[in-house]
């Protein structure tokens, strides 16, 4: 087996990793202040959306077991829309 076919060491594996890691950082395209503002708005507002959608879900689910556990639907719905 020649020299360039041996396994490399530790340290010289460690250093080929920091040095691709550095060339691969200069490809990388950084977005601008402006598109990772309106990037962090879009994402507040869906977590907003879906928030919202989950809390009517599980109202509707909480109204369904409620009705089938108490077996009067009108009461359970009345309850649970009820602010507690």
């Amino acid at each position: 087996m020649s020299e360039s076919t041996k396994k490399q060491g530790f340290f010289s594996r460690i250093a080929k990793f920091f040095r691709e890691v550095k060339s691969e950082m200069k490809k990388v395209v950084w977005p601008t202040w402006s598109q990772t503002l309106r990037n962090t708005m879009i994402v507040i507002a869906v977590i907003i959306i879906v928030g919202i959608f989950l809390a009517i879900v599980d109202t509707v689910f909480g109204g369904i077991v409620r009705g089938v556990v108490i077996g009067d639907f009108g009461k359970a719905f009345m309850d649970v829309l009820k602010l507690q």
